[in-house]
């Protein structure tokens, strides 16, 4: 998600870019005003011309970059995991660098959206785990399936303890 926000921020950047130079100067003579002598006129730059065609070509390049993140699926998120049932074992949170916990929408970091920030040293409610341990942020531990404040998802185990 982030490199689709660099792209567009890039874009954006480049476009800007673009616009300014195809802008005309607010010194340039209005059309209404007579002038005295005939104006020099100058041939446009070789080179700008040149910049700005590869400028604007490296913006329709971002620019299918970006269409191209937005079309991309994610890959799913593994399914057919045993998921062990809990007990309604109870747990709390220790996180004490962040000082919170996500709560996800799906066991990954990478894909599972963040539903709340749970606080270090609150509790939550294990409904199930999952039947392998992975390691995520330096820690080893299992995503588990909780609940906390009315809310149900997704929470590593590295960071709880029970």
């Amino acid at each position: 998600m982030k490199n689709l926000f660099n792209l567009i921020f890039v874009g954006l950047i480049l476009l800007i870019f673009v616009l300014a130079c195809t802008i005309s100067s607010p010194f340039q003579q209005s059309p209404t005003a007579t002038p005295t002598a005939p104006a020099p006129t100058v041939a446009p730059s070789p080179v700008a011309g040149d910049e700005s065609e590869k400028l604007k070509e490296k913006l329709e390049e971002l620019e299918k970059k970006v269409e191209a993140q937005k079309q991309k699926t994610l890959p799913p998120v593994k399914q057919n995991v045993p998921i062990i049932k809990g007990s309604g074992t109870i747990a709390r949170v220790s996180s004490p660098n962040d000082g919170f916990l996500a709560l996800r929408s799906d066991p990954s970091s990478d894909y599972g959206d963040r539903i709340l920030q749970i606080p270090h040293g609150a509790t939550v409610k294990i409904l199930g785990c999952q039947g392998f341990r992975e390691k995520v942020g330096g820690r080893s531990g299992r995503w588990c399936r909780v609940s906390y404040a009315g809310y149900t998802g997704w929470v590593f185990d590295g960071w709880l303890v029970y």
